[in-house]
């Protein structure tokens, strides 16, 4: 008998214990899943998130500053990783942008050790790697119309009209690319620009629902309170009927109790 109530007790407590654990994670899937079934209606696929926070948690708010050049009339900007001709991406994962400037024939854009040709319209043409004559570009210029680049070592190289041989040039008289702000609306361009789409509410509920929104171990930790709901769910239906056999069997033994005094 004592060994019954204990186990009763125990169960008990672990009810308790558990329950209290997975309310936190049973109102944000019980909320989350409310908000989802109404996603129409809410408009969650087309609200947009702007917290910086929640971008940079989804790699989508960069960390530094945008390095932007002109090359004309348009805006080249390196953010984090991505390159942008006016706006609109170009290439990812590239190093250090160095500059960028426009020719008659195209758009040259110089990083650390390569140098990018772009038309007008922003296709590329091709990508020369400049290791086998120097390496180390730090910044790019024009000189009579063509492009110039000056390396660690405080030399300058000119290239041919077709950016195939690379000469050593005079370091005077050079018109070098300087590096520029963008406005607030500019900015505001380049961000839509990098985001894409950008992150919607739908998006956000539905990787907190499941718990992806905290990474792989999230999912666990949501699936844990799935079966933490299931286990609440068995043992409180135990203790139910524990508690129904026994009020049960206390009335049948006062009503026979009475019979039988």
């Amino acid at each position: 008998m004592t060994n019954r109530k204990s186990r009763k007790h125990t169960a008990f407590l672990w009810h308790r214990r558990i329950g209290l654990v997975a309310i936190i994670l049973v109102i944000i899937l019980s909320i989350t899943g409310l908000l989802l079934n109404h996603t129409e209606r809410l408009s969650l696929d087309s609200r947009h998130v702007d917290s910086a926070l929640l971008l940079n948690w989804y790699g989508l708010e960069p960390s530094s500053a945008p390095v932007t050049y002109t090359a004309g009339d348009v805006f080249v900007s390196q953010w984090g990783e991505q390159l942008f001709y006016a706006n609109r991406p170009v290439s990812k994962d590239d190093p250090p942008l160095k500059g960028a400037i426009a020719t008659e024939q195209f758009v040259v854009i110089a990083f650390d050790a390569s140098v990018l040709m772009l038309t007008f319209d922003g296709e590329i043409i091709e990508r020369i790697p400049t290791g086998t004559s120097f390496a180390s570009i730090q910044r790019l210029g024009q000189k009579y119309g063509r492009p110039v680049v000056e390396t660690a070592d405080q030399l300058a190289y000119m290239a041919d009209e077709h950016i195939i041989d690379w000469d050593l040039v005079m370091n005077e008289d050079i018109a070098w690319a300087q590096a520029t702000s963008l406005d607030a609306e500019q900015m505001q361009a380049l961000k839509v620009a990098f985001r894409g789409n950008g992150l919607s509410l739908e998006r956000v509920l539905l990787d907190l629902h499941s718990g992806r929104l905290f990474g792989s171990w999230g999912v666990y930790v949501m699936d844990a309170a799935a079966i933490a709901l299931l286990w609440l769910s068995g043992s409180g239906l135990w203790v139910w009927t524990s508690r129904s056999r026994k009020q049960r069997r206390k009335k049948h033994f006062q009503k026979h109790h009475r019979h039988s005094s």
